[in-house]
């Protein structure tokens, strides 16, 4: 069940706590700015928005993946020489 983000509830999420984790690192770590960005650049924004503690793990965890796999790929293109790797359009 989903409610409104209210401080008198204390259901508020904090920007600065996902930023910079809170307190207590185990329960609250530190995810960072880009995991923040990438929740709201997937959220669906025309319904209600849904965000908590396991919303943002799932979305650290997407962003783990996305960066290492970014991170192999240029990896493997320090001795790429496009004119002697390059694959002819043709051959593709």
């Amino acid at each position: 069940k989903g409610f409104k983000m209210s401080k008198s509830l204390g259901n508020v999420v904090n920007p600065l706590q996902v930023i910079e984790g809170g307190n207590n690192k185990k329960l609250e770590p530190a995810y960072g700015a880009d995991v923040l960005r990438l929740w709201v650049a997937s959220v669906d924004y025309a319904g209600d928005v849904r965000v908590g503690n396991t919303i943002i793990k799932q979305t650290f965890e997407s962003y783990r993946k996305l960066r290492n796999t970014a991170r192999y790929l240029i990896g493997n293109l320090a001795d790429y020489d496009p004119s002697a790797n390059a694959v002819p359009y043709e051959e593709l």
